[in-house]
Parts: C-alpha cells; structure tokens; sequence
C-alpha cells in the first residue's frame, strides 16, 4: 500500500499534526529498533504508554506539521532517521524514513492548500494582504538569506489575515484586492522572482510556493 492510502497519513494530512511523548524533553524510541515513536492520535499514544507500562515521561506533545518542518525538524532529524509510526496495543507500527515521510506529508498538503486557495479567492473575490499604514501595497517580505527569494503572504480570508496581523504585524494595516487585480500581480511576481506565501499561520509558517502554482490552480 502506497503512503498516501495509509489512514494515519491521510490522519496527519487532515489535522496538519502529530503526537510524541517526550521523557526528559526527548521524543521517545523504540526500544528495540531505537527509532523515533510518532502516532497520528493521542489516544494511540497513551495506548502504547498504557501497554508498556510507562509511567514516568514529561507529556504526550502535539506537534504542528508546520512548526515542526520549520524550526524543529532540522535539529531533531538526520538523513537517516526513521519513525515508528502507529506502534499501539497490537498494532506493530510502520517504520518509515523520516524526513522522507514528512517531505511526502508537506508535499500533499501544499497541493490541497494551493488548491484550496486559488478556489476561495475566486469564489470570494478578494485576496487580503498586509499593508504599511497609511499605504495602499501588499508588503513584501524579505528574507534574511539572500539566496532565498522575497515573499508576499496573501490570504484568502480577513479572518485569517487578522489572527497573523495580530500575533505578528500588529504595526500593519490590513488591505483586500479583488482576485482579478491579484491575479495580474501574480504575473509580475513571477517575472520578479518573488514568491507567494498562501494563508500562512502565525509565525508566518506554512505554504510558500511559486505564483505560477496558483494561477496554474485558480479556475477563475
């Protein structure tokens, strides 16, 4: 069976998370194997603490996908490392590679977000963005690493654009354009090398992908 079938993939995809159980702030192994222990449920983690008796760990921790790819994976993970995913009661567990199943996981679900986005913003209309004060521009964000290429972060929704604005940009406006507008900008960002940021969360951690993709996907 092919990973995207498995159900604790299409789990993980969905909720865009994942569980581990941390003892001394360590994610906790497979004894036997010494692999990293992750499950897709966190009632399949206490199960699995439940049959081997483990009574002394730190907490069974939620994982944001993103956050995790973002700021974690890189000190966590080396090329090499596998996952035991699933191993509970009289489920053995499927071992996986594991930056390679995470890389499947983003892959998936930058494809259903770039997806998702280019349906809402021509079903809506209007693409918001943010915007220096007193200014009528989306901003462009620019990366410390200048081998990485400039970025606009655009939302599909206010609501979403108001959580991010607030958490992290409370000194800029919120500004909304319609999607034809949007759509012409994407022509010239591509030409500027400039990439496109989509509904990302706090943090600004998420989806940044190439304007091409979304007006490839907007059926508009």
């Amino acid at each position: 069976m092919a990973i995207q079938d498995m159900s604790m993939f299409k789990q993980i995809l969905a909720k865009e998370k994942f569980y581990v159980v941390l003892i001394d702030r360590k994610i906790l192994r497979d004894e036997n194997t010494d692999n990293r222990l992750i499950w897709s449920k966190k009632e399949f983690a206490e199960s699995y603490l439940k049959e081997f008796n483990i009574t002394q760990y730190d907490k069974i921790m939620e994982l944001d996908i993103d956050r995790f790819v973002t700021y974690e994976m890189d000190d966590i993970l080396d090329e090499e490392d596998k996952f035991i995913i699933e191993k509970y009661e009289n489920n053995k567990g499927i071992e996986l590679e594991a930056i390679s199943f995470i890389e499947e996981i983003m892959s998936e679900l930058d494809d259903i977000r770039i997806d998702e986005f280019a349906e809402d913003i021509c079903y809506e209309s209007y693409v918001y963005g943010l915007t220096v004060k007193g200014q009528k521009q989306f901003i462009i964000v620019s990366e410390e690493d200048a081998s990485l290429p400039n970025m606009m972060t655009v939302w599909s929704t206010r609501k979403l654009a108001e959580k991010v604005q607030r958490d992290d940009f409370e000194e800029y406006d919120i500004i909304e354009v319609e999607t034809e507008v949007f759509e012409e900008w994407l022509e010239d960002l591509k030409q500027e090398n400039i990439a496109l940021g989509i509904n990302l969360k706090s943090g600004m951690i998420g989806t940044i992908t190439d304007p091409k993709a979304v007006l490839k996907a907007m059926p508009c």
